[in-house]
């Protein structure tokens, strides 16, 4: 069962959020591809390594992220143009934000804090304690986006093989004292 929250409209500049669907295999290739030819620097994904899959292949990687009842890839919209991406997770962690890019186009505009307010009512609807994201410590405008939005440091760096020399910083934004919210 895949309980799926209703497309929410941001009041930060009328960005609508929309959940991945098995048939947007096009859409999620074209923003994902997009998000790492214009910030490699931001994930340990590389462009090289999902540039070559085939039609089929996204296809089916869209049909199963789609269908996931542990996490949800979601797309923003403006004016109905997709300009923005993530995925939520539910890990050991609680529930973990990944592949988060806004277009620099539609940077500073209300569009990536929908995009953590859509995994926070994801996340609470699942009764998870704490919304989390790793940020390379070395992206400071990352950091301080995600310090706004109310994430804390939660001390933790965790590295992984391709950027061994970059820390990733784990952040936590408290959830359950909003549960009743």
């Amino acid at each position: 069962m895949s309980e799926r929250i209703m497309p929410l409209t941001s009041a930060n500049g009328g960005v609508e959020i929309r959940p991945l669907q098995p048939a947007a295999w096009e859409l999620h290739k074209r923003l994902r591809l997009a998000a790492l030819a214009e910030a490699p620097h931001a994930f340990t994904t590389q462009l090289a390594e999902v540039a070559t899959r085939s039609d089929a292949e996204w296809a089916a990687i869209t049909a199963q992220r789609a269908s996931d009842p542990h996490g949800v890839t979601y797309f923003a919209f403006v004016q109905d143009e997709p300009c923005a991406m993530a995925a939520c997770v539910l890990t050991e962690l609680g529930a973990e934000m990944l592949a988060v890019w806004v277009a620099p186009t539609h940077r500073q505009q209300g569009v990536g804090q929908a995009l953590v307010d859509y995994a926070r009512q994801w996340a609470r609807a699942r009764g998870v304690d704490a919304l989390v994201v790793g940020v390379y410590a070395d992206n400071v405008d990352a950091v301080r986006f995600y310090t706004r939005a109310g994430f804390e440091s939660t001390g933790v760096e965790r590295f992984t093989a391709p950027t061994q020399q970059r820390p990733i910083l784990m952040l936590a934004m408290a959830l359950m004292s909003e549960q009743g919210a």
